[in-house]
């Protein structure tokens, strides 16, 4: 009997482009829902998108390394000698003060990896690679090994991963097909002109048998709700989402601009005091 799969990947904390993939995915007649991690920062989504769906049947679920910010936050020292180190801990901290710990708890005893049969394919499905959901191994340009091992050690027939918020259908060596579904709230292009279509991303399958077609969705939603909802919430940095919601500019590397943005509205302290608040909470 065919199946049709919507498969979702890097939310983002983006509420305004998740509501659309997922529209989008019900209208095409999606059965099943799966979610291949990174669903929480830097934009203004907490427990709304974690409801969102749980609302929907999301029979894979994954943590992302941006999800994982949230563990670091608490159980690790956070260098606030380095910039990105605080964003990533301010907006984590931003996070948990807009959910329950309940959901603290079910993101971060998610794996980072599953197998899945639909008809008579085994799909295998990770954030990054199966062993480790952060990296940057399976950029579009790199080695031909790093793709060939999302098979390593997995009886599977297709491969699915996120991570890197750009669309991909290659094979890997012995011709097994391996699929990125882009990014629902943050897609990405090395060249800025490609970067201009911010529409929401994700990947849907029909599976019938051992056939399987892939259609690679690319979903308009409304930037300026996505904005207003991010100020009405008080979105730390937000001048900063907003240059990626527009633009695709993004931040966690980018040392100079974001300790620029600390230093303006005291992030450093406002990080510590907040993370010492919640680790009381959380402990």
């Amino acid at each position: 009997m065919m199946k049709k799969v919507a498969v979702l990947s890097d939310v983002h904390g983006n509420v305004t482009a998740l509501a659309a993939a997922i529209a989008d995915a019900q209208a095409a007649g999606a059965d099943e829902y799966w979610f291949l991690g990174d669903l929480f920062m830097p934009g203004p989504g907490a427990h709304d998108i974690v409801e969102m769906l749980r609302k929907i049947n999301v029979t894979v679920w994954l943590r992302g390394n941006w999800d994982d910010f949230l563990f670091a936050a608490l159980e690790r020292t956070v260098d606030y000698n380095k910039p990105t180190r605080v964003y990533t801990a301010r907006l984590a901290a931003y996070v948990m003060q807009n959910m329950p710990r309940e959901d603290y708890d079910f993101i971060m005893a998610l794996p980072v990896a599953d197998t899945h049969n639909v008809e008579d394919l085994t799909f295998t499905l990770s954030h990054n690679l199966p062993q480790k959901n952060s990296g940057h191994e399976l950029l579009p340009m790199s080695d031909q090994y790093y793709f060939d091992a999302l098979f390593m050690g997995r009886d599977a027939d297709v491969a699915i991963y996120g991570h890197t918020h750009q669309m991909i259908y290659r094979t890997a060596s012995d011709g097994r097909a391996i699929l990125n579904p882009g990014s629902v709230g943050s897609p990405f292009s090395l060249k800025r002109k490609m970067r201009q279509n911010r529409d929401a991303r994700y990947l849907m399958l029909t599976v019938n048998g051992t056939h399987f077609a892939s259609d690679f969705r690319s979903i308009p939603y409304d930037q300026a709700t996505e904005m207003q909802l991010a100020t009405e919430r008080h979105l730390p940095y937000l001048e900063l989402y907003q240059n990626l919601v527009y633009e695709g500019l993004g931040y966690v590397h980018d040392a100079g601009t974001v300790g620029d943005v600390n230093r303006r509205f005291g992030y450093v302290q406002e990080t510590k005091d907040l993370l010492s608040e919640l680790r009381q909470i959380y402990h």
